[in-house]
């Protein structure tokens, strides 16, 4: 994400949510890969971020059950609406300021570095005894 976040701020030189809109109409292949990692961030199963919650929420069910609820609906359900809210403007939402200049896609390098991460990330899910 921090990689992404860096290739939006060099296409765009700004990182605010209220100026960007529209990237996958300007540029597909970032769009694309912002698209892909808000559905790897939203916990879905198969995913570091839902292996990570389910040890996190599985040790505090043992310390307090009503403050591990509380905490489980605040943290997937508010979280993730609010993030993928936000990010679903950004990407495919029609910016007026950025449709008319000619903003450059994604390289094949910045590509490559894109599914490198996407691949380590799903391998130390699947095989975290390998990794740690």
């Amino acid at each position: 994400m921090f990689f992404l976040v860096d290739c939006v701020q060099r296409r765009y030189n700004s990182r605010s949510v209220l100026e960007l809109s529209g990237i996958l109409h300007i540029t597909p292949n970032l769009g694309i890969s912002l698209f892909v990692m808000c559905i790897l961030y939203s916990g879905i199963p198969g995913t570091m971020k839902f292996v990570c919650e389910f040890y996190l929420f599985s040790q505090l069910l043992n310390i307090s059950l009503l403050g591990t609820f509380i905490l489980l609906v605040f943290a997937n359900f508010i979280g993730v609406i609010g993030f993928c809210k936000c990010w679903y403007t950004v990407i495919f939402g029609m910016s007026q300021k950025y449709s008319k200049k000619r903003i450059v896609d994604l390289t094949a390098k910045e590509i490559y570095i894109i599914f490198f991460c996407v691949f380590v990330l799903i391998a130390t899910t699947f095989s975290p005894t390998v990794f740690f």
